[in-house]
């Protein structure tokens, strides 16, 4: 159960979008979940003077950037003072010289109606939870969180292009390590719709596209790769957690974290 409104948790700023605390659930035994510690978002490239000094003010210890290397180059992160530790997504060797993202290809040679997206984006999610460079940067997060200073939690800001995908995948994980019902974290992951009108920018993103690729893009043929749909977190969360809706096996198995470091972030991250 969401413990804050949707109005506490969304920070309205002018330059980044889809920034909220993902925080404030109910978790393990019953304890809520810190808030004012976990936040997800869009990118960081746009960030005016005034947003970047308004993160600053919430003293992120860690960026997680899910953007790959095209993406991170085409629009670098504008970073709050202090700077914080930053976690990238580690591109395989075979990725490193490709001049777009993935997502970015599927839109220019592929996508033609809806189907083809909601098809695109089912893939993506099933595939993200054994992505090595995913369970990577999954398991270096839950590490950092784990082994951080112990009287103050570290801030945690998960963002990937658009706060929502890759984000959702991540912060759905977190969630799941500190008890969150599967039924909270799909709450979370469809905020998405409330925190962005995506029927007021869809238009212009067609249009955008259109232009960039010389070919016509509808715009219903974008909204299931810009909506959250609840089949999409849950072939991702179907991949983590076992018959029981545990995702101890995946967590300590998988991306090797140790249980003594779940204690560990259940301790930090769950209200007494």
């Amino acid at each position: 159960m969401s413990l804050i409104p949707f109005s506490q948790r969304n920070r309205d700023f002018s330059t980044i979008y889809n920034f909220r605390d993902f925080g404030g659930y109910a978790g393990h035994e019953g304890r809520a979940v810190k808030t004012d510690r976990l936040f997800r978002s869009a990118h960081l490239a746009a960030l005016s003077p005034e947003d970047r000094d308004a993160i600053g003010a919430l003293n992120i210890d860690l960026v997680v950037d899910l953007r790959y290397a095209p993406e991170r180059k085409k629009q670098p992160s504008r970073f709050p003072d202090p700077m914080p530790h930053v976690h990238e997504y580690p591109d395989a060797p075979e990725e490193r010289g490709a001049k777009v993202a993935p997502h970015e290809a599927f839109l220019e040679h592929d996508l033609q109606v809806a189907q083809d997206a909601h098809d695109y984006m089912m893939k993506s999610y099933t595939g993200r939870p054994h992505d090595p460079g995913f369970q990577r940067i999954f398991a270096d997060t839950l590490t950092f969180m784990a082994k951080a200073d112990d009287t103050n939690p570290a801030r945690v800001l998960v963002h990937c292009a658009a706060g929502k995908d890759r984000t959702g995948t991540l912060c759905a994980l977190v969630q799941s390590v500190l008890g969150v019902s599967r039924e909270d974290i799909m709450a979370d992951f469809m905020m998405t719709l409330e925190a962005v009108d995506i029927d007021k920018i869809i238009g212009p993103a067609a249009q955008r596209f259109t232009t960039r690729y010389g070919r016509k893009i509808d715009p219903e043929a974008l909204w299931p790769m810009f909506g959250v749909f609840p089949e999409y977190l849950s072939a991702a969360l179907d991949g983590m957690l076992d018959s029981s809706g545990d995702i101890t096996a995946y967590v300590t198995e998988t991306l090797k974290v140790s249980p003594e470091d779940i204690a560990t972030l259940r301790s930090r991250y769950l209200e007494d």
